[in-house]
């Protein structure tokens, strides 16, 4: 006999553990998609429990049910037009007053509700205590006290999910003044002749006319040519009138009064005065307007330190497997079969080349997302973006916007997605847009290359005017696009942040956070970056062995070198032409210019006779490699607290030579900013690509592009007068 299927709604706001309850039942195996039309995750989990299959459907975390961002559209769509069967209202119960005004929206939605009260543990063990079956009494609900990070009280919660199903009892909402009952007394009667009437929980589209909610007013005109709006004008007009103040601000004064009324009846506090906490001295260091900003910079400079210091041991190992582990057992077998030399070097440089160079960021990513998952899950990342608000808002930013602009000094690639953390749209895609801008390590060779051409007494100074140009550059873009482009959808979501108990996360609970986006960047980054990098070896090797300035590499820079004549390095295509593979990854700029000019010979194809097949002791090497790698993390990690050095190799003394012959001090200046500022790499676009679709990509590589000319020019006009 076929299994009835129960589909029930997780909800809740932000940070409350939905994620983790919803693992502690269903372990891992969890769905994960998209919802319609947007790229917000979708996860779901189906087991099966007492003769039913459950579908637990993790919506994203809202803090109301009022459509302003496209998180709370898809959660109220799918509470009204997928009709879940019962919903679970997750509650971080440290803080129920909060969270019970995303409830109140909850109960108008006519659904079976089972509150879980998550976070218990930290509940009582502050001293509260709380009555529930008051609570249940009062809403006509089952509440459950759980704790995610555990799996406390799961069975519990779950045989409650299917009582409550069974007796179909439906919630009882709040209740309002008796002002505010009769006007929506007479909403109702109005639209009860309407056919869209049965189609909407009564008391929420009661609620919702009366708000003049535009959300619902544009579905109803599309739908069944009903204005909203103008049918309960009158009656939005006297609630406003009489309270002074918009009906909807006044429906969520009335909600919080409600919500107060009900606390008080169920919470107890503790009967003892406690002395200060740990939390409350905690923050009052973290969030202290002196001590705030030193210590947030100085916890990023530790991630950004952890993430690519700890990370590189293991990038290193990673390129080596691919490219001299399996490269080499893969060449064998192609030399074996008398593979030509082309095709040899199409499948060591082109596609085993682009294997490995995409898998030295699967180490970075990790890292990263699990020292911002710790921040996150401990309660410190809303914290950070609290203090640093203030200072990039005037440039249309927000705190958190902050913490991905400072993993863009180490790589653009996990800065972008680290915007995942921002909440609204149009603060990701504008964050996203800025940060390219911030110059990444990768960069650092080639600042170093033409410093110390042409300015060996202060290539310090050199460097870092780049760094700072880079950032004062992007907070301009910011600025300039937040009162442009993105004026009208910044304005609309004000900056919202919940500062979250201090505590200490599961180790589970980091694994998670880190493994879905280093997941998705693997099947969907990888691709465009592996296709890019074969078309860099097209260009550099077609004709294949023919001299650099004969390939298609050379000849599309000859082309479009007059193009950079403004900016004064365009006299010399060779200039030009390390601008192509130095889209695929900046490291490449330098080795491509020793290619070029001849200082390094072309090394894609080692020789035959030194290809040998010893499958075990190259085995014993990889695995003697790893276990080093592993040791220099570890020692990496445990010297942390050391000054970061952003090592480079010195470039070789010819090149320098060569190099001064084809800039002056002024162009090599001007070259230097257009590194800076142009498209950083494939990966970026990629990743870029993958989280905001195709044309925003390629808005944003035209963006790049457009102010690395720009700029570059002007310091090369500027700068020729001087030199």
């Amino acid at each position: 006999m076929k299994k009835k299927t129960l589909r029930v709604a997780f909800i809740g706001q932000p940070n409350v553990g939905k994620s983790t309850l919803i693992y502690q039942i269903a372990g891992g195996d969890i769905q994960i998609g998209n919802w319609a039309g947007i790229t917000v995750d979708k996860h779901v989990a189906k087991i099966s429990y007492q003769g039913f299959e459950l579908e637990l459907v993790d919506l994203p975390g809202v803090y109301n049910l009022t459509p302003y961002t496209p998180e709370e559209r898809i959660a109220r769509d799918f509470l009204l037009f997928e009709k879940p069967d019962v919903i679970v209202n997750v509650i971080e119960t440290p803080l129920l007053e909060r969270n019970l005004f995303l409830t109140s929206q909850l109960l108008e939605l006519e659904i079976p509700t089972v509150l879980a009260l998550n976070m218990w543990d930290e509940f009582t063990a502050k001293g509260y205590s709380l009555d529930i079956a008051t609570l249940k009494k009062e809403l006509n609900v089952e509440a459950v006290e759980v704790v995610g990070k555990t799996g406390y009280n799961v069975d519990k919660l779950l045989e409650k999910i299917i009582e409550i199903y069974r007796s179909g009892k439906k919630p009882k909402p709040f209740r309002f003044s008796n002002l505010i009952e009769e006007v929506l007394e007479k909403i109702d009667q109005k639209l009860q002749k309407e056919e869209f009437y049965k189609l909407f929980p009564r008391r929420w589209l009661n609620i919702k006319a009366l708000e003049g909610d535009g959300y619902l007013a544009k579905f109803l005109k599309e739908k069944f040519n009903f204005d909203l709006l103008k049918c309960c004008k009158k009656e939005r007009h006297y609630i406003s009138e009489a309270y002074n103040m918009p009906p909807d601000e006044v429906i969520t004064e009335e909600r919080y009064k409600a919500v107060a009324r009900l606390v008080k009846k169920i919470l107890k506090p503790p009967s003892e005065v406690k002395r200060k906490s740990i939390q409350e001295w905690l923050d009052e260091i973290f969030l202290n307007p002196y001590l705030g900003l030193p210590l947030f910079f100085l916890i990023m400079f530790l991630v950004f330190k952890l993430t690519f210091d700890v990370s590189a041991p293991f990038m290193d190992w990673l390129e080596g497997f691919v490219n001299d582990f399996i490269g080499k057992y893969i060449l064998l077998v192609l030399q074996s079969l008398h593979a030509p030399d082309w095709l040899l070097s199409f499948v060591k440089d082109g596609i085993i080349g682009g294997i490995g160079f995409f898998a030295t960021f699967i180490p970075v990513l990790m890292f990263m997302y699990l020292a911002l998952g710790f921040l996150e899950h401990s309660g410190y990342l809303a914290r950070a973006a609290f203090v640093t608000d203030a200072l990039v808002r005037k440039f249309g930013l927000s705190g958190k916007s902050t913490v991905a602009m400072i993993l863009g000094f180490g790589c653009n690639v996990p800065a972008v997605l680290a915007t995942r953390t921002l909440e609204s749209p149009a603060l990701r895609k504008l964050t996203a847009l800025v940060i390219p801008f911030i110059s990444c390590s990768a960069r650092l060779p080639i600042y170093a290359l033409l410093a110390l051409a042409f300015f060996p007494d202060h290539a310090a100074v050199a460097i870092f005017s780049m760094y700072l140009l880079g950032v004062v550059v992007a907070l301009f873009i910011a600025f300039l696009l937040s009162r442009t482009i993105f004026k009208k959808s910044l304005l609309e979501v004000p900056f919202i942040v919940e500062l979250p108990p201090y505590r200490l996360p599961s180790f589970k609970e980091i694994i998670r956070s880190m493994w879905t986006p280093v997941w998705e960047f693997i099947h969907r980054a990888g691709t465009v970056i592996f296709f890019a990098n074969l078309a860099v070896w097209v260009l550099m090797n077609i004709p294949y062995g023919a001299p650099p300035k004969e390939t298609l590499l050379g000849k599309i820079a000859t082309t479009a070198a007059p193009l950079f004549k403004p900016a004064g390095f365009g006299e010399h295509w060779e200039n030009v032409a390390v601008l192509i593979p130095g889209f695929l990854a900046k490291e490449i700029v330098v080795t491509a210019y020793g290619t070029i000019l001849g200082i390094e010979e072309n090394k894609e194809n080692l020789p035959k006779e030194n290809l040998k097949f010893n499958l075990l002791e190259d085995l014993k090497e990889q695995i003697t490699a790893l276990v080093d790698a592993f040791i220099q993390a570890f020692k990496t990690l445990v010297n942390s607290i050391t000054p970061l050095s952003l090592e480079v190799e010195k470039p070789e003394h010819q090149l320098i030579e060569k190099i001064k012959k084809l800039f002056t001090p002024a162009s090599a200046v001007a070259f230097m900013v257009f590194v800076l500022l142009y498209t950083p790499c494939a990966a970026t676009v990629a990743v870029i690509w993958q989280e905001f679709g195709f044309k925003f990509a390629l808005f944003s590589t035209l963006l790049n592009l457009t102010t690395a000319w720009v700029l570059s020019v002007l310091t090369y006009q500027v700068l020729s007068l001087i030199f």
